[in-house]
């Protein structure tokens, strides 16, 4: 009886391998396909974009340039004219004595190499359990190279990528627990451009007093070695007046900038619904900015709709406070983190396509969470999940098939109708609210039926292991 017993058992199990076999053949083909993909992607991108290009696609990237030659020639800076935080113009500086087409080529290769690093970085730092496997690293490879803002701030030089790597680098080091150097280079990150500090606020809101002592002392720092060329006067409109100007806005007409569409944030997702179709076409037709009707009306009511978002994020990480081991509870964390960086785009007013490079932390994390974790969630946070990237990242580079810089996928009606509906920031708006299923689902799979419904979960639910449905 027993041997027959043992005999279908056998079977059993051999028809399993048998049926699994296919599956993996199946997966290993998906994986090559999409491995293969990636590669001609950025192969063709890379081709296709003027890497060492005119003044006229390096726009801001040229006119820092120029600041800078001003300041080593004159020895001021005035901080209404500039268009960078003052740290960046100390970057640029050694580099004056060269012609710019050479200093392209020197930001290129040097994003380059820290794009590089920042996928191992994501690949180290988006691991629980602290090892990574080599799935880690090319689930990361293909979810960089083909994230359409990454391909932007590559090939028109800007800084966005030195501060994406910082960012990276922030979140490894705090992992590992050196605190005051994660507050350091936040701190650095926000002095190239101001949006990396909302980190800081984060930090402030999880009580890492540590953070915020780095963040302090190196903002101290900065401001020292920053008072010889700007002066008093300088620094405070640079530490206070301009940051706040950003974060409220400075133009009620409607037209710049928050009208733009390529300024895909809650601000201009507002200002472009009071667009009737005529004002849409003429923008297609002639320049990047449209005329507003009830402008107010419209800044109004995103003020409104910041306030509410940005009230309801503060009260989910004030929720989450009891959730602090670092070691054993990471996730948690990096979900949050990855929260926060899309409220960037949610408070700033105005910010560009290639802004956007500051979300692949983010889209890396969740997708990493997700792959981890196969028997936790189900298929509406992988949907989003797809979805969100495909609005913010895939469906974009739709507009390479017309033509990629120097001229960005603008003069192209295909790309300007994408940019008009805001169907960008709605991708941001979709990762959001998939981070947030995804919270709440690793709470229920690591806690118990007690579970309250609130993103947070107390210590006891949160040790519980997580165990695949029968």
């Amino acid at each position: 009886m027993s041997s027959a017993s043992g005999m279908i058992a056998e079977s059993r199990v051999g028809r399993g391998r048998r049926s699994y076999e296919p599956l993996r053949a199946l997966r290993a083909v998906v994986v090559l396909v999409v491995v293969g993909y990636s590669v001609l992607h950025l192969g063709y991108s890379l081709f296709h974009y003027s890497i060492f290009s005119d003044r006229a696609v390096s726009g801001d990237t040229y006119r820092a340039f120029l600041e800078t030659i001003e300041w080593k020639r004159t020895g001021t800076l005035p901080p209404s004219t500039v268009l960078y935080p003052p740290l960046y113009y100390l970057i640029l500086l050694p580099l004056t004595n060269l012609e710019f087409q050479d200093v392209a080529r020197v930001l290129y290769f040097t994003q380059f190499i820290l794009y590089y690093f920042s996928v191992i970085l994501m690949g180290k730092a988006a691991s629980e359990t602290g090892t990574s496997s080599a799935m880690d690293y090319l689930i990361v490879a293909v979810l960089t190279v083909n994230f359409q803002p990454f391909l932007e701030t590559l090939a028109m030089h800007k800084v966005e990528g030195i501060e994406l790597f910082l960012i990276c680098l922030a979140i490894y080091t705090f992992r590992r627990k050196k605190d005051v150097l994660t507050g350091s280079l936040v701190c650095v990150a926000a002095n190239l451009k101001y949006l990396p500090g909302i980190l800081g606020v984060y930090f402030l809101l999880k009580r890492e007093f540590k953070v915020v002592r780095g963040i302090l002392g190196m903002l101290l720092f900065c401001l020292i070695i920053l008072i010889p060329a700007f002066g008093i006067s300088g620094l405070w409109t640079y530490v206070i007046q301009h940051p706040l100007m950003l974060l409220f806005g400075h133009h009620y007409e409607g037209t710049r900038p928050e009208a733009s569409l390529e300024f895909q944030t809650l601000t201009g997702t507002i200002n472009r619904l009071f667009v009737g179709s005529t004002g849409m076409v003429e923008h297609i037709r002639t320049s990047g900015y449209v005329h507003v009707p009830h402008a107010q009306l419209a800044f109004l009511i995103a003020a409104i709709l910041k306030i509410g978002l940005t009230g309801f994020w503060i009260y989910l990480i004030r929720r989450s406070w009891r959730v602090s081991q670092r070691d054993t509870q990471w996730v948690f964390y990096l979900l949050e983190i990855s929260l926060t960086l899309i409220l960037i785009f949610v408070i700033a007013p105005s910010s560009r396509i290639h802004y956007a490079i500051l979300l692949l932390p983010a889209f890396v994390i969740t997708g990493l969470v997700l792959f981890h974790n196969p028997h936790v969630f189900q298929w509406e946070e992988k949907l989003l999940f797809a979805l969100s990237y495909s609005l913010t990242a895939v469906i974009i580079p739709g507009g390479l098939l017309n033509r990629l810089p120097p001229s960005p996928l603008w003069g192209h009606k295909y790309s300007l109708v994408y940019y008009w509906m805001s169907l960008p920031f709605y991708g941001y708006l979709i990762l959001g609210f998939c981070i947030i299923l995804c919270y709440k689902r690793l709470c229920r799979s690591r806690g118990s039926q007690s579970f309250s419904g609130n993103l947070s979960c107390s210590p006891s639910q949160l040790m519980t292991p997580s165990l695949p449905p029968r």
